[in-house]
């Protein structure tokens, strides 16, 4: 008997130390609903692309990002097909502008960025891709304003997180 109790309390202090382990996640929230709607675990080399259709000129752009050894979120690359209203026009530091058959791109850019903020919509065509898999951002929350950062969780909340997401 004492075994047996001996055994389920040392579980169960397993099983609650794992539930305080901390996790990187990237974290996508509505930030009118304050509502999380999308989270992935992250380590230091990940990397991640958002594409989106420029409103006024409907050009495609993708941003690729990496996430650096301080679990930061880095803007590394944009590529987009038009250079006209509203497009990156601007090199800071060491970046390089390079002009293909089809499409423009800057590169080298190391931006690090604390949050992204990416007004969706269905017209736009918002898409996230992270390990070849694409998600759709405006059928996660609809029409609305999203924040997209890195976070720090325990195992616990981010199961919580994940397991609502799904639903």
């Amino acid at each position: 008997m004492k075994i047996r109790t001996v055994c389920l309390l040392l579980l169960a202090a397993i099983a609650m130390g794992a539930a305080l382990y901390p996790v990187n996640v990237l974290q996508i929230e509505a930030q009118k609903k304050k509502a999380v709607f999308f989270v992935r675990s992250v380590r230091p080399g990940d990397r991640f692309s958002l594409m989106y259709r420029h409103s006024v000129e409907l050009c495609l752009i993708w941003d690729h990002f990496r996430i650096d050894k301080e679990e930061r979120i880095v803007l590394d690359e944009t590529v987009f097909a038009s250079s006209n209203t509203g497009l990156p026009s601007v090199l800071t530091g060491e970046e390089r502008f390079t002009r293909g058959a089809t499409s423009s791109r800057i590169s080298n850019m190391k931006r690090v960025l604390p949050a992204i903020e990416i007004w969706v919509d269905r017209r736009y065509d918002n898409t996230l891709e992270f390990d070849g898999q694409k998600v759709c951002l405006a059928e996660l929350a609809g029409n609305t304003l999203l924040r997209i950062q890195i976070r720090k969780l325990t195992w616990a909340e981010y199961v919580y997180h994940k397991l609502h997401s799904l639903i």
